[in-house]
């Protein structure tokens, strides 16, 4: 399968901070940032709908030793209804929480906040994960995966597979499958985020290179890439899943260069064309949107 990116449109959000993740649902963007104190919605055309609170912080940004660090987002059916989840990272205890949003009304006090168990960490850290960045999530079929970003010292992303609502059950489903770049990059390019899309079986996986040594630091910001993997719900079995191929974004548009892209989600399909959402950090305090086309043949 080739596949080609077409920049539609960009926006800077200079007064929205850390992007770190976008879903897409009921025509309204949902915008989350690391550090941010609230969840930003958006209409398609990038008109702030609303703001929903997080964090009782009143700065603009959480500060870094206190911040949840929500880096990964998903949207999820439980219980009937579907909800926006957010989760951190679990590189620190601080970070080790998840956040779920009813949609399509919910507000703050709407909102749950779940602590990890810890014994789903603990066999995370069992299960060949040297160091716990989780920034990326999606649902396939009945299995929500999570992916493990590695950095410069731990080359290594990983994908883990669970169930939706997996801090309800006892003993949730757990493996860890390495996720492999059938090209390397020049410089390793950490998994930033995933995108299921159901109606093509393919699995969108955002990726970026950055100069950091751990899951804590940030650091110089490098080039950013998507990659894709058709017939995913067929591969979830397999030992190590590679992408199908990757694009660099930058190559792509100029647009692109320095910029960090954290989240992806999908608002339409129109035969083999799929209409994205993207979202950067520039770990300056501001974030930047990106509406693209992303088509491929299909084979």
């Amino acid at each position: 399968m080739k596949a080609v990116i077409t920049l539609i449109c960009t926006l800077l959000l200079p007064d929205f901070p850390s992007a770190s993740a976008v879903e897409f649902h009921g025509d309204r963007l949902y915008l989350i940032g690391d550090d941010a104190n609230c969840i930003q919605v958006l209409d398609k055309d990038y008109h702030v709908v609303r703001s929903i609170r997080i964090s009782g912080a009143t700065e603009k940004r959480i500060a870094k030793a206190l911040k949840a660090d929500y880096e990964a987002a998903a949207l999820i059916r439980l219980h009937g209804r579907t909800y926006l989840m957010a989760s951190g990272s679990l590189a620190t205890e601080k970070r080790r929480q998840l956040l779920l949003l009813p949609l399509p009304d919910g507000d703050s006090a709407d909102i749950h906040f779940i602590p990890y168990p810890p014994a789903f960490t603990a066999q995370l850290l069992n299960s060949g994960i040297n160091e716990l960045n989780i920034e990326g999530a999606a649902v396939v079929n009945d299995t929500l995966l999570l992916s493990n970003r590695g950095n410069n010292t731990w080359p290594q992303n990983q994908l883990v597979l669970t169930a939706p609502g997996f801090w309800e059950q006892a003993a949730p489903p757990l493996s860890v499958v390495p996720l492999t770049l059938l090209t390397p990059t020049p410089v390793f390019a950490g998994v930033s985020e995933l995108c299921y899309v159901p109606e093509k079986d393919l699995l969108l996986c955002t990726f970026s290179s950055e100069a950091t040594a751990n899951a804590y630091d940030d650091g110089a910001i490098g080039d950013s890439y998507i990659g894709w993997i058709s017939n995913i719900s067929l591969k979830l079995s397999q030992t190590t899943i590679t992408p199908d191929g990757m694009l660099n974004l930058t190559n792509a548009d100029p647009a692109f260069k320095g910029e960090k892209i954290e989240g992806i989600c999908l608002e339409s399909i129109q035969d083999n064309t799929l209409t994205l959402h993207l979202v950067s950090d520039n770990d300056a305090g501001a974030s930047r949107l990106f509406k693209v086309s992303f088509t491929f043949n299909g084979e």
